[in-house]
């Protein structure tokens, strides 16, 4: 059986952004909809519309938590607190461990022009950074929700 790791690898691999990668990937252990979660990250690659502010993984991440942790109301406002401060912990261990939460610093790179892109490839930063964060990701998201559940 497929781990949910694997799944987010694979999809990354396929042409996913890393939005799309980390929140596709729990579509089944979450109960949503990828293609749906699929379209509604297009945009969120690259740290939001190859704006290089967000990390898409660590994005992508937050989304699962609420799919599995949040909310159905604006009314509950204590399940929107519990989920702010877990969010707020898995970005934490992220910035602990890479450094930032980022794109552009986790990069290193202005993926904003084509030069920049072709450098990210020419480099392998796809799978010497990306790869890794979106693995990391995904685990501190099993992780937190086993201990949210637990």
């Amino acid at each position: 059986m497929e781990t949910i790791q694997q799944k987010a690898a694979a999809l990354h691999a396929s042409g996913s952004n890393c939005a799309q990668a980390v929140l596709c990937a729990f579509s089944g252990e979450f109960d949503f909809d990828f293609a749906q979660a699929h379209r509604f990250t297009t945009c969120m690659g690259a740290g939001l519309g190859r704006r290089q502010l967000l990390c898409g993984a660590v994005s992508g991440g937050a989304l699962a938590l609420g799919a599995a942790l949040g909310n159905d109301s604006g009314a509950d406002l204590a399940t929107k607190e519990r989920c702010y401060g877990i969010v707020a912990d898995y970005i934490a261990t992220i910035e602990a461990e890479f450094g930032c939460s980022d794109c552009r610093g986790l990069l290193g790179v202005d993926i904003s022009t084509d030069a920049g892109r072709a450098e990210v490839k020419a480099r392998g930063l796809g799978a010497a950074v990306c790869d890794k964060i979106i693995a990391r990701s995904v685990e501190l998201v099993e992780q937190a929700v086993a201990r949210a559940r637990a």
